[in-house]
């Protein structure tokens, strides 16, 4: 035991003089721990980016999936499509006016109650009273949309203003790509709610064509969806009406 007694107090003595080391590495780990500063969080500008990209790809993904895969035969059908509409509008058939409405997306009509536009989403069309005093059903729009002859233009007259015997620079019933309506951004002067600004967004991405009547003001905007053509948009507003 004489022997062992020696080698046993230098192991004591060596571990004894080990913890101090290591309590100062902890105690350094800790400090530089607690000295590194957190990540900074981010500002309200950076959040809105973050959320406008996360948008914009999204919407991109919809663009890609539903606008850029036309079906051929839906292109070539879209008279006869159209001619179905107005003859829809004319009888009245709110039942087969509503087969015209994509049951994902809904319908979207813009009006102007006042100085600002408003988009009321609906299903089902008979639900639908417009923006004024007599807060007339949909289908009185048959008053002045009517005689809808379709010429194809690769973009719609411009609004001149110049009377309201003429506010567009040419007169008839016109169709174009929807190019133009798929950069419009009046919804997010219509007080919506931020979700429903981002389903309104991603719907005009699926708009292909859109149709411009002079007579009434009115335009009609359409996407083929999954190999139908849908009403997405309607809008109602008159121009030089201000």
């Amino acid at each position: 035991m004489k022997i062992f007694a020696p080698i046993l107090a230098s192991t004591l003595l060596f571990g004894f003089g080990c913890q101090p080391n290591t309590a100062s590495r902890n105690a350094e780990t800790s400090t530089a721990e607690t000295a590194s500063p957190a990540p900074a969080a981010p500002t309200t500008a950076e959040t809105r980016q973050q959320e406008t990209v996360l948008q914009q790809d999204t919407l991109n993904a919809v663009q890609e999936e539903v606008v850029k895969k036309p079906t051929p035969k839906a292109q070539e059908n879209f008279t006869a499509f159209f001619q179905n509409f107005e003859a829809i509008i004319k009888k009245q058939d709110a039942a087969a006016f509503n087969q015209l409405i994509d049951p994902e997306h809904g319908l979207y009509l813009i009006d102007t109650p006042g100085a600002l536009p408003q988009f009321t989403h609906v299903t089902d069309i008979s639900t639908f009273k417009r923006a004024d005093i007599e807060q007339r059903p949909f289908f009185t729009i048959r008053e002045t949309f009517r005689n809808c002859r379709l010429e194809e233009v690769k973009t719609l007259p411009k609004v001149t203003c110049e009377g309201d015997a003429a506010p567009y620079e040419k007169k008839g019933c016109f169709v174009a790509d929807g190019s133009a309506f798929r950069k419009y951004n009046a919804y997010q002067y219509a007080s919506l709610p931020k979700e429903e600004e981002r389903k309104v967004a991603q719907t005009q991405l699926l708009v292909n064509k859109t149709v411009l009547h002079t007579g009434s003001g009115f335009k009609f905007h359409f996407g083929q969806i999954k190999g139908q053509w849908r009403v997405l948009f309607i809008d109602l507003m008159t121009p030089c009406s201000a």
